[in-house]
């Protein structure tokens, strides 16, 4: 057992030691956008690795990896997977400890999750035209709403996921959405939109409410009534319409049956 524990601690040194002659870190770094920078983590059992996209000023907007177990180059960060598609961090913390791999500029699949992060830097970063690309999502939300109208829910969808695409945080796309795919009984699609809504607007009074309601037909009824609760306090001028469905809640959790 001793022999064991000794060679898996001489292991660990080992590790450490190949890593850190590995490592050639700059101590004078001015990052710039493209720049890869990697390091070994504190363990010394694996790499980390990131991108920067731009740099405003003092701040580094920068994408990071998944941790690798060999020192990444920029042909295997190319298929890498990303841990998070848009981490800022202060320019000047990356200045030294982290060694240059190389500069690659960001790929468009790299780009597309900063699309849903940051929506101004992607379009920035990827050349658009923000007014181009409001004008066609509306084009879509309002083509959607002419299907809803209609009664084609599914062509409604699809219109409103095109809105959604072009432009993520489309809260009354989201909305409408969830709404549409309530009236079909797809409640678990309509919480996600609704959750997304609620994110990026808090007060939205409609998509708080239908949050309640998805909750309520797919049978969570603590978390059902855990909203119809809190909206009462949110919005005072719906407490009478939240409370109804607490009442509602309540009744079904009783007896097992819709109120």
């Amino acid at each position: 057992m001793l022999k064991t524990i000794t060679a898996f601690l001489a292991s660990l040194g080992a590790s450490r030691a190949r890593a850190a002659g590995n490592f050639h870190p700059h101590s004078q770094l001015a990052v710039k956008a493209g720049d890869v920078l990697v390091q070994p983590l504190p363990d010394g059992q694996g790499w980390s690795s990131l991108k920067v996209f731009a740099v405003d000023g003092a701040t580094a907007h920068c994408l990071t990896y998944e941790t690798s177990i060999g020192k990444p180059a920029l042909a295997s960060l190319a298929q890498a997977a990303v841990r998070m598609a848009h981490a800022p961090r202060a320019a000047a913390s990356l200045a030294e400890g982290w060694e240059l791999a190389g500069n690659q500029p960001a790929t468009a699949r790299e780009l597309q999750g900063l699309k849903y992060m940051d929506f101004e830097l992607y379009v920035r970063l990827t050349g658009q035209d923000v007014d181009t690309i409001m004008r066609t999502a509306t084009e879509h939300f309002e083509r959607a709403g002419m299907h809803a109208a209609e009664g084609r829910r599914i062509d409604a969808i699809n219109e409103y996921g095109k809105a959604i695409e072009l432009y993520p945080a489309y809260t009354d796309a989201l909305g409408k959405r969830a709404f549409a795919f309530m009236e079909l009984g797809l409640h678990q699609q309509a919480l996600r939109d609704l959750d997304e809504s609620i994110y990026l607007n808090p007060e939205g009074m409609a998509a708080f409410f239908a949050k309640g309601e998805c909750l309520l037909k797919l049978g969570h009824l603590d978390e059902a009534e855990a909203i119809f609760t809190e909206g009462q306090e949110l919005f005072p001028e719906h407490a009478s319409q939240f409370n109804e469905f607490l009442r509602r809640t309540r009744a079904f959790a009783l007896t097992g049956r819709p109120a």
